[in-house]
C-alpha cells in the first residue's frame, strides 16, 4: 500500500487539534471525498517550523507526497487540481463559472474588518452581492442543493468552507446574519454539514470564533 499523504494545515501540534483554515479545508474536503489516505501535520501560526517558511513562506496547505518524487506542493489552488488529477475518481470536476462568488471571502474579510461606518457599508454591500450571485446561481432550475448537485464538486470544496466563516464570523462578531431570502445559501449549508466528509474534517464553530478574535 502506498504511504499515506500529510496534509500540512492550520492546528495544534500539542492537542492534535485541527483549526479553522479555509483552504485547508478545501484540502481536507478533496482528500476526504475521494477516499485518500492522508495524515495530518498540524501547524501552530505562532510557532512554524523553518521548513515549511522555507517551501510556502510559512503559508498552509501543504502536501507531502511520499510516492511521487517526494513531491511538497503548496496552496489550495494548485494541490486540488493535482490531487483531481492524481485521484480522478470519485470526480469532482466542476463547470461553475470562476467568477461566482470570486470575491466572496475578500469582502468577508473587509467587512469584518472594517474600522468605520462607511468602510463597513462598503464592504458589506460588496459581500451581498457576491452572496447574491452565488445564490442565485443555486436557485437555478435543476441545481442545487450543492454547486455539484447531491455531491460536493471542487468548487464546493473552495466555497462551502468560506461560507461556514461568513455566517459563523459575521454572526458572532458582527451580530450579522445572512440575510433569510437567500434561502438557497441557507440549504447549502445545512446539506453539506450532513456529509460524511465534511464531517470528518469539520473543526467546529468555537474554531472559527477562537480563530478571527484576533483579526476583527
Amino acid at each position: 500500500m502506498a504511504a499515506s499523504i500529510t496534509a500540512v494545515v492550520k492546528g495544534d501540534p500539542t492537542s492534535n487539534t485541527l483549526g479553522d483554515c479555509p483552504f485547508c479545508h478545501r484540502v481536507l474536503l478533496t482528500l476526504a471525498k475521494k477516499g485518500i489516505p492522508f495524515d495530518y501535520q498540524f501547524v501552530d501560526f505562532a510557532n512554524k517550523p523553518a521548513w515549511l517558511i522555507e517551501k510556502s513562506g510559512g503559508k498552509v496547505p501543504v502536501i507531502m507526497v511520499p510516492g511521487d518524487n517526494d513531491l511538497v506542493l503548496a496552496d489550495s489552488d494548485k494541490i486540488a487540481p493535482y490531487l483531481e488529477d492524481k485521484y480522478p475518481t470519485p470526480s469532482m470536476k466542476s463547470d461553475v463559472p470562476a467568477e461566482i462568488a470570486s470575491k466572496v471571502f475578500m469582502y468577508f474579510r473587509q467587512f469584518l474588518q472594517a474600522q468605520t461606518a462607511e468602510e463597513e457599508a462598503e464592504k458589506k454591500a460588496g459581500l451581498l452581492g457576491e452572496l447574491q450571485a452565488a445564490n442565485d446561481y443555486l436557485s437555478a432550475s435543476g441545481r442545487g442543493p450543492l454547486f455539484g448537485g447531491k455531491e460536493i464538486n471542487q468548487f464546493d470544496a473552495a466555497f462551502a468552507p468560506k461560507l461556514y466563516h461568513i455566517f459563523v464570523a459575521l454572526s458572532h462578531f458582527k451580530k450579522f446574519d445572512i440575510p433569510l431570502e437567500f434561502a438557497a445559501l441557507y440549504r447549502y449549508m445545512a446539506y453539506v454539514q450532513t456529509l460524511p466528509e465534511w464531517k470528518q474534517v469539520d473543526y467546529g464553530r468555537d474554531m472559527i470564533i477562537k480563530g478571527w478574535s484576533k483579526h476583527h
